[in-house]
């Protein structure tokens, strides 16, 4: 009953809606990396959804990233450096997209924390498991022989503010099975371990998530990836010193613009201004960067940054005018696109936004979940709130500039 494409059809509405309910909810837009500052720290990359997303908070070192760097330094006496790679909108399909070409030899300890959002949405075992095998090959090949891989289970699906009742109950069985095929996979692999997971309470108040909460995950994963570091650390003879990235910006201003940890409250009243005055569901600002698209502006759940090839902008920015698409999901172009699945976005309305040098540099977007006709968005309307996001990210692009300026100017009076 439950395998059936119907019901599938409506576990994905149902968990749709908890997104959408929950849009007022923070999520971190810093960088995802944590650095200590040492010369040969312990160095993790976090791979996941759920509890690492961040909900509820509003910076990584509040966050899971932040949290369970420190929970790491307490139980192995040694620093710590994260760099956490995922969002809410990730599953198992679209992992290796979210990878791109991150260098793997750069860590020690490789924690995955994925899987929820395709038990609730009752993703089809042979595809999860297929996914899975991919993902562990790829780990385990490209890490370095030391490192360490903990890949943890499903907790329990009850956990999630939005699930009770029959929801839960048809959520955990997709979940037990899942959990079953992980601990499959994960036995066929050296140096790779299962992590049988249990989600510790809510805070009081905040169902969603909050520094607390994510105090008490980190405590979680602490206790069962410290060991598993303190051997990574025995193997390697041969350490070398990495510093931890998380993207090279090609445009530097950009950088700063998406360093604030606020936001940009002229850019958040933008955002929502359009998604009320276009009728949408969703409407962001973005800035792209190589194979990166982040949210400078953002209505929606998702949190800094996605791959740019699983967007609908990575065809507005190719050229000058507006991009409209009536329904994705008739459009050749995102057939199987493992981001829209999720996320369920099919009218898409963008257009590209320059820098004062001409060349674009981002895009300003509005999407529903309902397909809609060309004629629901004017594209004269849609340029003229493009021209007003552009401004403001010009005006924010020139005050970095003139912020660097003073910095080095202070720095030369030294």
């Amino acid at each position: 009953m439950f395998e059936s494409r119907p019901a599938r059809a409506v576990a994905k509405l149902w968990y749709l809606k908890m997104l959408w309910d929950q849009q007022s909810v923070p999520v971190p837009r810093d960088s995802p990396v944590i650095r200590s500052g040492a010369d040969d720290p312990d160095r993790v990359l976090l791979i996941g959804n759920g509890p690492t997303h961040g909900w509820g908070t509003v910076t990584h070192e509040l966050a899971l990233t932040g949290q369970l760097a420190r929970s790491l330094t307490r139980h192995t006496a040694r620093p710590t450096d994260i760099r956490y790679i995922g969002d809410e909108m990730m599953s198992i399909s679209s992992v290796r997209t979210w990878l791109g070409d991150v260098r793997l030899q750069d860590f020690d300890l490789v924690l995955v924390v994925l899987s929820m959002n395709d038990a609730v949405r009752l993703t089809p075992a042979e595809t999860y498991r297929a996914a899975m095998v991919e993902l562990l090959g790829r780990l385990t090949r490209e890490s370095k022989p030391a490192a360490r891989i903990v890949v943890a289970g499903i907790q329990e699906v009850d956990s999630l503010h939005a699930y009770s009742g029959l929801a839960a109950r048809i959520g955990q069985r997709r979940a037990d099975l899942l959990n079953g095929l992980t601990r499959e996979v994960v036995g066929q692999h050296d140096g790779v371990s299962f992590l049988d997971l249990s989600a510790p309470p809510a805070e009081v108040g905040r169902p969603y998530g909050s520094p607390q909460l994510y105090a008490d995950w980190s405590e979680v994963f602490a206790s069962f990836c410290a060991p598993a570091l303190d051997e990574a650390r025995s193997l390697d003879a041969d350490r070398s010193a990495t510093r931890l990235t998380e993207h090279e910006w090609a445009w530097k201003p950009g950088e700063r613009i998406m360093a604030a940890t606020g936001g940009h409250e002229s850019l958040d009243r933008l955002v929502q201004e359009a998604k009320s005055h276009f009728g949408v569901d969703a409407a962001w600002v973005s800035l792209i960067d190589g194979d990166q698209q982040f949210y400078a502006a953002n209505t929606s759940p998702v949190g800094r940054a996605v791959p740019l090839e699983l967007t609908h902008c990575q065809y507005t920015v190719q050229g000058d005018e507006p991009l409209i698409i009536e329904n994705s999901a008739k459009d050749e172009r995102f057939k199987g696109n493992p981001l829209l699945d999720l996320s369920q976005l099919r009218f898409y309305a963008g257009a590209p936004i320059k820098n004062d040098d001409g060349e674009n540099i981002g895009t300003f977007c509005v999407l529903s979940v309902l397909p809609k006709s060309r004629e629901a968005v004017s594209e004269d309307d849609l340029k003229e709130w493009a021209s007003r996001a552009q401004d403001e990210v010009q005006r924010l692009a020139a005050e970095s500039v003139e912020d660097d300026a003073r910095l080095q100017a202070a720095i030369a009076r030294r």
